[in-house]
Formats: structure tokens, C-alpha cells, sequence
């Protein structure tokens, strides 16, 4: 797992490894695994009807859960029913400026048009340059686009979460 962003990351499942079992290989390598990430594991009970913890609340270690609660398995299922509050609250959303085309837009038969009309259907010099050929290449679809689908700014919220 990569994470690049700063946002907290909260991984909870049902593992099914015995991480209590020093013996266990699995739990060894998971173990291990979360030390390299500074990873800790928040619940400290067991959380299966046979005993053990197999049920998983985990996140960096700087990142604390709240009411981290454990209920008495066998309720629902095998399994104990494990809840927790997070603390998170929402931050203000960031406005962000893009340029789009509508390609959904654009009119198929004026496109056809516009690419045969176009110095790109022509017959090229066995001589020609390869890089006279992509500026030409660019310079021609650009043109087209901004004929057909120009450019448009949209503003878009980019929802944020704060710790």
C-alpha cells in the first residue's frame, strides 16, 4: 500500500489471523509488515467465539480511533460486531478550475469533414521529417478541436476530509 496523500487511512477486516499466536507465521509477517508502516492494530480483545483477535481496526499510529467498542459475539454471527467512532470532520471544500471540451458534443460529420479536408489525408513525401510530420500532426488536431470543441473552464468542488 502507497499512500500519497495526507489524509488518515483506516483499514478494518476480518483477517483471520491469529495475531496473539507468536507461533503463527501469518501473524509474524502482518506483524512485521506493520511495524515497516508504523501500523497499529486497535483492538485488544478477542472477537471470535474460539478466542482470538481476527477482526481488525488498524491505521498509522498517529491516527487514534474513538469508542473503539468490541461486542459479545454470537450475537450476529461467530464473529463479535466491532465499532468505533473516527475522528474526522469535514473540511471546506476546495474549488478547482479545469479546461474540458465537450467532446460529447461534437458533430460526427463536421469532424470527418474537417480531418479529410485537412492536410493529415494528403500523400507525404517519402523524404519528409518525422518531426516536421508530428508538429503538423498536433497543430492540425488542435486546430480542429478548438474549431469543433473549444476549450471551456468549469469549477469543480474537491471534497476534503481533516483529521
Amino acid at each position: 500500500m502507497l499512500v500519497v496523500h495526507t489524509c488518515p487511512v483506516i483499514a478494518g477486516s476480518d483477517l483471520n489471523i491469529y495475531l496473539h499466536d507468536a507461533e503463527d507465521s501469518e501473524a509474524r509477517r502482518l506483524l512485521d509488515l506493520m511495524s515497516t508502516f508504523d501500523i497499529v492494530q486497535h483492538i485488544d480483545q478477542p472477537t471470535h467465539r474460539c478466542g482470538g483477535t481476527l477482526d481488525l481496526f488498524m491505521t498509522f499510529a498517529d491516527y487514534q480511533l474513538h469508542e473503539v467498542s468490541v461486542d459479545p459475539f454470537d450475537i450476529y454471527s461467530d464473529h463479535a460486531l466491532v465499532t468505533c467512532r473516527l475522528p474526522i470532520t469535514a473540511g471546506q471544500a476546495a474549488a478547482a478550475e479545469q479546461l474540458v471540451r465537450g467532446w460529447r458534443r461534437v458533430d460526427r460529420d463536421m469532424l470527418f469533414t474537417a480531418l479529410t479536408d485537412s492536410p493529415l489525408c494528403c500523400p507525404v513525401a517519402d523524404d519528409a521529417d518525422v518531426d516536421e510530420l508530428f508538429a503538423q500532426y498536433h497543430d492540425v488536431l488542435r486546430d480542429i478541436a478548438d474549431r469543433l470543441v473549444p476549450l471551456h473552464v468549469i469549477c469543480r468542488l474537491a471534497a476534503c476530509l481533516a483529521p
